[in-house]
């Protein structure tokens, strides 16, 4: 059975696209290159830090990769729930499937410049003793991969998975914004990490007791002439390794049987918004109330106000460790700016509950529902946003700043909510069923619309943006009552485009409300070309697009 899993998953690889697995081998070289070339170029003091911290990149990116990419999963085990297998067997079958692939042959590559640390340092031992311990190592980065990634699916039904996922995409979306404010400091950094390792025996002492470092330590060991100590620090390798194989083994056992529970009392945000007085008796209020619950219990929308807040702090912390603290104060506006990708699938994230609706089509209450869930967008994104904005202006001392950072996020704010309902309609996506949701990726969302919400947030913003940039950068030369016209551009920008595209969503909503529907429920089938207009055109666009991803993932098996 493992064989025959193995060659399953060597057939889908084989027919995933090219594209991913081109960049995917591209990179793995990289790496590899890169972790022999940091081996031999480091001094003889310096190799047992280098090479700890090139294999705690390869011990992370096992960590963080295959979740930020849906890709860990080619085989999952409810593809096997029903067949007459046994279920140990079978669960071990696809776990020694996770070694195939571009990661697993890549790491393979990479794990050896063990034994080429073993090699320099003049001891046969050393170098036997690295063997087993790059072995090991491997097989530690595979299985605790497997288990995170399993462990996050589940754990996606709970705040504290959530808020693990959050930290994650918060952090990637940050190093692809702002990373490259760190990468001089740290490309300066090389030369002499290369020569005289980590500054202090502190932070060498802590990252040698991480799992990464216990091989080093073990082959540093056996160069010593102590057996003993190699043989402890190879035992609690295996341990480790023996206890992240077992965890993948049970998690990857396919499992029938009930995953709810009753609820003992109802949700925190029930009992809040449950106050009388606190929302308007209209269909606007029940429609805002509806979605500050939907975005306070969905794990899956929860995810998206969770990583934007994560997504300012690391834009903060970006800006302090590259010395630039005046960053930190757009954290908040790194907030504001998710409004638009956050919300561009509103609908499909509902599911198929768009029939509600569509079986109660009003002029006023499609007017009630699009208001309703941007009022929900502005509420949720809004205050996290000003707080934040707030804090680090205080932090950094940046008073003077704090006029153009609020005039930016009430125009990024207004502007997102705008564009994220309108997205929402004309670039609508049927995500994955929610019991079958395994990673914070199954959500559905069309890349084509989330790019074309992202700039159209930006470019609507843009007035304010240029004259809060002003008035942040050259206050001395500017006119008494430009601070005034900021804040009155600001809050002009945001309300034309909170109204404009709110009102172009109730116009598309209100003559394509079935078409849309369609969409939800019957997605992949080929939408009729009704209508010559912009609104028809880009929604024909989004389709399009969205039926190819959804092509894509499903011939690479995911």
């Amino acid at each position: 059975m493992v064989g025959q899993l193995i060659r399953l998953t060597f057939t889908i690889r084989r027919h995933s696209p090219s594209l991913r697995r081109t960049w995917g081998i591209v990179l793995g070289s990289a790496a590899v290159a890169a972790t022999w070339a940091a081996l031999l170029l480091a001094r003889p003091g310096a190799r047992s830090d280098v090479l700890t911290l090139v294999l705690i990149g390869w011990f992370v990116g096992w960590l963080v990769g295959p979740v930020l990419a849906s890709g860990a999963a080619v085989l999952r085990p409810e593809y096997f729930t029903l067949l007459p297998l046994p279920r140990r067997r079978l669960a071990v079958g696809l776990f020694a499937s996770a070694f195939v692939g571009v990661g697993g042959a890549v790491t393979a590559l990479a794990t050896p410049a063990l034994i080429g640390h073993g090699v320099r340092s003049g001891s046969a031992l050393a170098a036997l003793v690295a063997l087993p311990g790059a072995l090991l190592f491997l097989v530690l980065c595979v299985a605790v991969s497997r288990t995170v990634y399993a462990l996050l699916g589940a754990a996606m039904r709970t705040h504290v998975g959530v808020e693990i996922a959050a930290v994650q995409y918060g952090l990637l979306i940050a190093t692809l914004m702002v990373g490259w404010l760190i990468v001089s400091p740290v490309l300066n950094a090389v030369p002499r990490l290369l020569d005289e390792g980590l500054p202090g025996t502190a932070m060498s002492t802590v990252l040698s007791w991480t799992p990464a470092g216990w091989p080093v330590r073990a082959v540093e060991a056996a160069g010593a002439g102590d057996l003993a100590g190699a043989a402890a620090w190879l035992g609690l390798l295996a341990g480790a390794t023996a206890l992240a194989v077992g965890a993948a083994v049970a998690l990857l056992t396919p499992y029938v049987g009930n995953r709810t529970r009753r609820r003992r009392r109802a949700p925190l945000g029930t009992r809040v918004l449950a106050r009388p007085g606190l929302l308007p008796g209209s269909e606007l209020g029940a429609v805002v109330g509806k979605e500050l619950r939907s975005w306070w219990r969905d794990p899956w929308r929860s995810l998206e106000i969770r990583t934007s807040i994560w997504f300012g702090l690391f834009l903060a912390g970006y800006g302090f460790i590259a010395g630039v603290p005046q960053i930190a104060v757009l954290a908040g506006a790194g907030v504001a700016l998710m409004v638009a990708l956050s919300g561009a699938n509103l609908y499909g994230q509902d599911g198929t509950a768009l029939w509600q609706l569509v079986v109660a089509q009003h002029p006023r209450a499609i007017r009630a529902d699009v208001r309703g869930r941007q009022l929900g967008l502005i509420a949720y994104f809004g205050l996290p946003a000003l707080l934040l904005s707030g804090v680090m202006i205080v932090l950094t001392g940046g008073h003077h700043l704090t006029l153009p950072v609020f005039a930016g996020l009430v125009a990024l704010i207004g502007a997102g909510s705008g564009v994220a309902v309108l997205m929402s309609v004309l670039g609508v996506t049927p995500g994955v069923d929610p019991h079958r949701r395994v990673n914070a990726t199954d959500a559905g969302e069309n890349p084509f619309v989330i790019q074309v919400a992202m700039w159209l947030a930006g470019t609507l913003a843009a007035p304010t943006v240029v004259a809060a940039v002003f008035l942040a950068t050259e206050p001395g030369w500017l006119p008494g009552w430009f601070p005034a016209a900021t804040v009155a551009i600001a809050v002009l920008n945001a309300v034309v485009a909170f109204w404009g595209l709110g009102a172009l969503a109730v116009r598309q909503l209100t003559n394509r409300l079935p078409e849309t529907f369609a969409r939800l429920r019957y997605p992949g089938l080929a939408r009729p070309r009704t209508g010559a207009g912009w609104l028809d055109w880009f929604a024909g666009q989004a389709e399009t697009e969205a039926v190819k991803a959804a092509a894509a993932k499903a011939k690479s098996g995911r």
